[in-house]
């Protein structure tokens, strides 16, 4: 079924990134927010805000937009091009008037569901989630090598059996501990010697939602970098 602006809601992040830019090397990403479907191709949407100062994006400027959506259990990424035909204030609300350029097209889950990289990862078996602070197993080191809003692929040097319970701390930009507790759902040989001789698909099993957020706000940065090349085409 075809997404549609009427089908986002109120209050979902946009990330707007100008089509063409000539301020410099780099194009900014300015944020915003859904507002409200004015009819099938047009649309308010909160003016952006960078370093507490209002964005004024120009009358005629042409945007790449990126959002998420949530479709039962899954969060799935979509994009689509606006132009800004209006720049207006609302009941003290900065707002834009853009209008949809084409449709707004699904990127395939699993490309961006899971993205392949590698992130340190400290992790101890516990007895079930929950317990993990009386736990007398030591934490060890190793790292991902991929990473979604539903888990991670740990890459380990023991057997660890589908079912066991682990609590983890993801290590991303800035050192930022994002913890959670998991339970190992596929467990596997790599075919590779070494250190990293298996690996173990973790599910999240007790995550606090902020902390999943951050987790996909990551995934969605770096997807956001291989997007740009279709975005160009």
């Amino acid at each position: 079924m075809q997404m549609e602006l009427t089908d986002i809601e109120t209050g979902t992040r946009l990330e707007l990134e100008p089509e063409y830019y000539t301020g410099g090397v780099k194009k900014p990403i300015y944020v915003s927010s859904f507002e409200q479907a004015e009819g099938r191709d047009i649309a308010l949407i909160a003016a952006p805000i960078s370093e507490g100062r209002l964005v004024p994006l120009e009358k005629g400027s042409t945007y790449n937009i990126c959002f998420l959506n949530k479709e039962g259990k899954l969060l799935n990424l979509y994009k689509f091009r606006a132009v800004v035909r209006e720049r207006m204030v609302i009941d003290n609300l900065h707002l834009l008037l853009i209008e949809k350029l084409g449709e707004i097209v699904k990127i395939q889950r699993r490309s961006f569901f899971r993205l392949d990289c590698y992130v340190d990862v400290r992790y101890r078996v516990v007895r079930s989630f929950g317990d993990g602070d009386d736990s007398d197993s030591p934490f060890r080191k190793t790292i991902t090598s991929d990473l979604s809003g539903g888990g991670i692929r740990l890459l380990i040097d023991e057997r660890l059996e589908p079912g066991t319970y682990l609590e983890c701390e993801l290590l991303t930009e800035g050192d930022r501990k994002i913890r959670f507790y998991g339970k190992v759902v596929r467990f596997e040989y790599t075919g590779t010697g070494g250190k990293y001789r298996y690996a173990a698909g973790v599910a999240y099993v007790d995550i606090d939602e902020r902390e999943r957020e951050e987790v996909i706000k990551y995934i969605f940065k770096e997807q956001r970098k291989l997007l740009k090349k279709d975005w160009n085409r």
